[in-house]
């Protein structure tokens, strides 16, 4: 199936160089033919085409994704994409025993991904929702289906919408992707890499795309300032908080704090971040609290 971006009148795009005789299944250099033939076994920096996979695997995990082995579209592990790791040992593990398998990728935490589905109208969005802008080179994927993957990097925390559009679903670290050079279960494509940057330099999701992918903050409220025992002791819970409760707390103590008008958001902060929380975790947590107790007020 040919990997090609979708049409985006208007839209200036980085790309690599289109290498139409053999697919490019890889981050890194290109795929190649046996230099000593002229059949179509193929090589990648080296790696025989039926060790793709495998290599593939650690490279991403070199990279700081988080990688699982799928059957088709649906992890093979225990726990799903729970157990999808970076851990090397463990990635050999998996590709030794399914030696076979498709690469599932986790979005590492702050990063997010537009799945472009060209079937379901993906491809129309993604012209729409970008005309007239630039996007910066990222790393973007072809899927064995005819979609693309874009990466981007989130600016700051905030609720994400499940899908920016028509046949564009948003992906984050909660989900997985199917990742190069895994095969298309269905239609038997392969996964390939259109654009390739160092995950380091991947940026930031464009302005103009935010709206599309967060949800609206929510309208302000006007709590009364804590003054009592009780907002002491929603923030000594957070304070006191262990590992695994953490989160769990934070989101009881926030909800207790606007049901009851008390303005704990900085004290719960401090707490959270006394206790090992990072900042994008605390605000995710608090705008959830702040949706639970509006969806019940």
């Amino acid at each position: 199936m040919h990997c090609s971006l979708p049409p985006t009148t208007g839209t200036e795009v980085t790309t690599v160089p289109s290498q139409k005789h053999t697919p490019n299944p890889v981050a890194g250099s290109g795929v190649q033919k046996n230099s000593t033939d002229t059949s179509t076994h193929l090589t990648y920096d080296g790696v025989e085409e039926q060790d793709w996979l495998p290599a593939a695997a650690h490279r991403y995990a070199r990279h700081g994704f988080p990688v699982g082995p799928l059957h088709g579209k649906i992890p093979l592990t225990s726990h799903g994409m729970k157990d999808f790791t970076t851990d090397p040992e463990q990635v050999q593990r998996w590709w030794a025993q399914y030696p076979g398998a498709n690469i599932g990728v986790r979005p590492p935490v702050g990063w997010v991904v537009l799945d472009i589905d060209p079937r379901n109208g993906g491809a129309d969005t993604w012209k729409q929702i970008n005309h007239g802008h630039t996007l910066p080179a990222t790393i973007v994927t072809c899927t064995g289906s005819g979609g693309w993957h874009w990466w981007f990097r989130l600016p700051y925390a905030g609720d994400i919408r499940g899908s920016a559009g028509d046949g564009v679903d948003v992906k984050t670290h909660r989900g997985y992707l199917v990742m190069p050079p895994s095969i298309h279960p269905d239609t038997h494509g392969l996964y390939r890499v259109h654009q390739w940057v160092q995950p380091r330099l991947v940026p930031q999701l464009p302005v103009w795309l935010r709206k599309h992918v967060y949800r609206p903050l929510p309208a302000p409220v006007m709590p009364r300032r804590a003054g009592d025992r009780s907002g002491v002791g929603l923030v000594g819970a957070v304070a006191a908080a262990v590992e695994g409760q953490r989160n769990q707390k934070l989101f009881w103590a926030a909800c207790r704090a606007l049901e009851d008008g008390l303005d704990l958001e900085q004290e719960l902060t401090d707490a959270a971040r006394g206790v090992g929380l990072d900042d994008m975790e605390i605000m995710a947590t608090l705008n959830s609290a702040r949706n639970r107790t509006e969806g019940t007020a």
